[in-house]
């Protein structure tokens, strides 16, 4: 079977004040941020299935049979007792930039979990570090171009900025990092600095992006930019001001997506989007932690016990064909719990099932057909199909992604 879904809208304060509604009609009279819409199990924020007019949590349907709804899914682990889905699709609208963060590997997400339980930290406590015990890859497809942060630059491009003129006349010695087992030495510096030094050092940033920055801090810059990242630094300084985030540019890759393009994040790898709007498709869990561009709770030693400290490039991918559905295309990562297509249609496709499903309507209009049922779907709408469904059948003039199990 499929269903229409009713999902939740988390309005985070970094989120976009006019995107879902500029995208999909959302009602946003008051243009308070609207960050991401959530499209899953998660207990945060669970869809609601609607059947016969009556909203259904995603998560009761699951119990009700969860082989049916699952199938090979159930067997994935979730830290979780109960068989749930596996992933969490959202539409996230950045307005500002994100916090600088990590997420930690399974065990870690389990151990940090099991000792926050055994402390009695409540787990909606600020303080708290792990909210459920999973591990959280993720993840994001742009649909507007889109900027962030992610991984270690090379050692002798982080040398090279740090050793500018602007931090020569700087009376705080940064010390850039020799190799990579000095990156978490590196990163402990930049972390922890007291207020002056930090004032210090965050000027010199400053002034080094705006000698850089050709095109000057209010216009921004073209996907692909190389000196992005001073653009970047100005930028962080303006919703950030103080904030140690500020020289982040300096040290991790700033990447950049057309439309259509995609990249991942595993467990351990530093990052940090800061503009536009994607479908971001990750593991079901909520556990970040974090290292600056936030008023949430930090824990520097904390996030250094999931960072992995190495140099790497973001990995930029445009999709792969989807054999035997036309128009689709689909985006490969290590993970097991999700993967994500693209379509575009014109005309009828089949799309296989036997998996768990969320089909998101970007544009156009859609119909999907699975197990006897019917859903029509608007841009911003999405439908769920149970795994027992054998097939989607979709006819539309649209663009469409699909959340699902490989």
């Amino acid at each position: 079977m499929i269903y229409p879904m009713d999902n939740t809208v988390q309005r985070y304060a970094w989120g976009s004040r006019d995107a879902l509604t500029r995208l999909y009609g959302f009602s946003n009279p008051r243009r308070d941020p609207m960050a991401e819409l959530w499209m899953g199990a998660h207990d945060k924020a669970p869809s609601k299935l609607v059947v016969d007019g009556v909203a259904r949590p995603l998560g009761d349907h699951i119990a009700a049979d969860s082989d049916a709804v699952l199938g090979r899914a159930a067997s994935i682990d979730t830290g979780s007792s109960a068989a749930t889905l596996p992933y969490l699709f959202k539409i996230l609208c950045a307005g500002e930039p994100l916090s600088i963060q990590v997420h930690p590997s399974r065990d870690l997400a389990a151990s940090g979990y099991a000792a926050e339980q055994e402390r009695g930290t409540p787990i909606d406590a600020p303080d708290r570090n792990y909210r459920d015990a999973n591990h959280k890859p993720e993840l994001i497809c742009a649909i507007t171009p889109f900027w962030g942060l992610r991984g270690f630059r090379p050692i002798d491009s982080i040398g090279k900025d740090f050793a500018a003129d602007e931090f020569a006349d700087c009376d705080v010695d940064i010390a850039a990092p020799r190799d990579e087992a000095d990156l978490r030495r590196f990163l402990t510096s930049v972390l922890t600095l007291d207020d002056d030094q930090r004032r210090e050092v965050i000027a010199a940033a400053i002034a080094l992006a705006e000698s850089r920055w050709r095109a000057g801090a209010d216009e921004p810059p073209a996907v692909g930019d190389e000196s992005a990242r001073f653009y970047w630094i100005q930028r962080i300084a303006d919703v950030y001001p103080g904030d140690p985030g500020i020289l982040s540019p300096l040290f991790l890759n700033v990447f950049s997506l057309r439309p259509g393009q995609a990249t991942y994040q595993p467990a351990g790898v530093l990052h940090a989007y800061l503009g536009g709007v994607g479908a971001e498709l990750m593991a079901c869990s909520d556990n970040v932690l974090r290292g600056g561009m936030t008023v949430k709770h930090v824990d520097v030693a904390e996030l250094e016990r999931a960072v992995s400290f190495r140099s790497e490039e973001p990995v930029v991918m445009d999709g792969e064909p989807v054999e035997l559905v036309p128009g689709f295309v689909r985006y490969p990562t290590p993970f097991a719990e999700f993967e994500l297509w693209r379509g575009t249609i014109a005309g009828s496709v089949t799309v296989p099932g036997g998996v768990p499903q969320i089909v998101f309507c970007h544009d156009g209009s859609a119909r999907l057909r699975a197990g006897g049922a019917v859903v029509e779907l608007a841009p911003g709408e999405s439908a769920f199909a149970d795994a027992a469904a054998p097939v989607i059948e979709v006819d539309a003039n649209a663009t469409v992604f699909v959340a699902r199990v490989p």
